[in-house]
């Protein structure tokens, strides 16, 4: 009850005065509308109805102040009630903001996918990925038990092709090897989706995501099914021989190495890039007047140029990666072990880069593009130019933010520091991508290669997050703002009526 006695005179405060005509007969209220024409006439405004005091009543702000004095008296076994029940309604509906807990989640499920692919280019380097010929999603998941099964396992290896053209004379142990590797590779992929799919569930039954967020989490579950099938069909390519060329080192389709790859890159930029929207977005409504101040900044035209940039940049970081698969898939690193040179100059020699044995048809319609994904030599010459671009990218930003003025002072700090890291890793994956071409592709280092690809891309995506401009957000502050205004004011009002 003293809660409720305290709160009594801004109730009042917020209250709606009321006009005489509230206590008027019905007959007065007829000729008093007929009258109102009259008012209109001379620029005069009728006085109160009641369904404008009944409207003003449920205004949102008298809504916003009720609830909040509900809350604070609920020592009240009915205010308590009324709170309930109020709390009650608000969880049948999605939040504006996703919880913390599902930016925690996702940001966990993006490490999960950054370690199988780095596990995935140790498979394929090893050159297990082909040891288990069949799918199998539910009985797969347990690995051979006795004897019998691993001869039965054995025996359908030794009808692949890579067993009769590369390891004719493996034992049972070295199969047994290179099995595992691609089990705990398949393993891991299941892991991931159920790791996923039942967390998500949780958290939209809870309530615990905004509506858009729902439907990305979808969108990310259905990606990763997705990729388990891509998976399957790259490694159904290495399992005949019509599938590549005769008499070539056995291998998988590097178009479907590629996708599968790409799939795994893009799951990955999705899980991360929510999970930092989530945490920036609550960083921000913190505290609202310094959000709102941080968005105004970002939106300043001047850095509309930069933040483009980095879009830019992430893009060409993933295109960059793909070529990496191309050469992955057609062992293309092995060949012309040097740099920058290649041969006697910079590029091979013009009729090697568009040999006309790689087009199918007559007129050689189609010899530009397949020289471009097929021919090992032109596949790496690309993915050098491809890295070379992206280096002096990232040095021609970091440049720019350090050499204007302008984006210098507008840039926050954290995105400073986010360059910093861009231009470090970039550094770090050219050093590595030199050193494993130079000692002919070791498992060690062109691990280290690829796992270097995703760190690169991780911090593009981290500057991203912290230069752009989240629309969604920024209403949600200003709606935030506005209602801290109103509340002030209020309780401005209240305080000068009591003195």
């Amino acid at each position: 009850m003293a809660a409720l006695g305290s709160a009594l005179p801004r109730w009042q405060s917020l209250a709606p005065r009321l006009s005489k005509s509230l206590f008027t007969c019905r007959q007065c209220l007829r000729s008093q509308g007929s009258a109102a024409k009259s008012f209109r006439q001379f620029g005069t405004k009728p006085s109160l109805q009641p369904t404008t005091f009944r409207s003003s009543l449920l205004s949102n702000q008298n809504r916003q102040f009720f609830t909040s004095s509900l809350r604070r008296s609920a020592s009240s076994p009915d205010v308590a009630s009324a709170v309930e029940d109020g709390a009650s309604q608000a969880k049948s509906s999605f939040p504006k903001i996703s919880d913390k807990a599902v930016a925690y989640f996702l940001l966990g499920s993006a490490a999960s996918v950054f370690g199988i692919v780095v596990f995935g280019g140790l498979t394929r380097l090893t050159e297990s990925g082909l040891s288990i010929t069949e799918w199998r999603p539910v009985t797969g998941s347990m690995p051979p038990m006795n004897a019998e099964d691993w001869e039965s396992e054995f025996a359908k290896y030794r009808s692949s092709p890579e067993f009769q053209l590369l390891n004719p004379h493996m034992t049972l142990s070295e199969f047994k090897s290179i099995y595992y590797m691609e089990w705990i590779h398949r393993l891991w992929g299941r892991f991931i989706g159920l790791s996923f799919v039942l967390p998500a569930v949780y958290f939209v039954a809870r309530k615990k995501v905004s509506t858009p967020m729902t439907w990305r989490l979808a969108g990310i579950a259905g990606l990763i099914g997705f990729q388990g099938f891509l998976g399957w069909w790259m490694v159904k390519s290495g399992l005949k021989d019509d599938l590549f060329a005769p008499g070539s080192h056995p291998r998988v389709s590097q178009y479907r190495l590629t996708a599968h790859l790409g799939a795994a890159f893009v799951c990955y930029v999705a899980m991360l890039w929510n999970g930092l929207a989530i945490l920036r977005s609550h960083k921000l409504l913190a505290d609202a007047a310094s959000g709102l101040k941080q968005l105004e900044a970002l939106r300043d035209p001047r850095l509309v140029i930069f933040r483009r940039s980095v879009a830019g940049l992430a893009l060409l970081v993933f295109t960059t990666a793909m070529s990496g698969g191309l050469v992955a898939g057609l062992d293309a690193g092995l060949i012309y072990n040097e740099f920058p040179y290649m041969g006697n100059g910079l590029a091979p020699p013009s009729p090697e880069l568009w040999d006309a044995r790689y087009s199918r048809h007559e007129d050689c319609s189609d010899l530009w593009w397949r020289n471009m994904l097929e021919n090992p030599s032109l596949v790496q010459l690309d993915h050098r130019i491809l890295a070379m671009t992206t280096f002096t990218s990232i040095m021609a930003l970091w440049a720019y933010s350090r050499r204007s003025p302008t984006v210098r002072r507008l840039l926050p700090p954290p995105a400073k520091k986010g360059i910093h890291g861009v231009v470090g890793f970039a550094f770090m994956q050219v050093g590595l991508g030199i050193s494993t071409l130079l000692y002919l592709v070791p498992t060690p280092l062109a691990s280290a290669h690829q796992a270097g690809s995703l760190f690169l891309l991780t911090w593009v995506l981290v500057l991203g997050s912290r230069v752009w401009h989240p629309s969604r957000t920024a209403k949600l502050l200003q709606m935030a703002a506005k209602a801290r205004g109103q509340q002030l004011s209020s309780s401005t009002a209240s305080a000068v009526k009591r003195l």
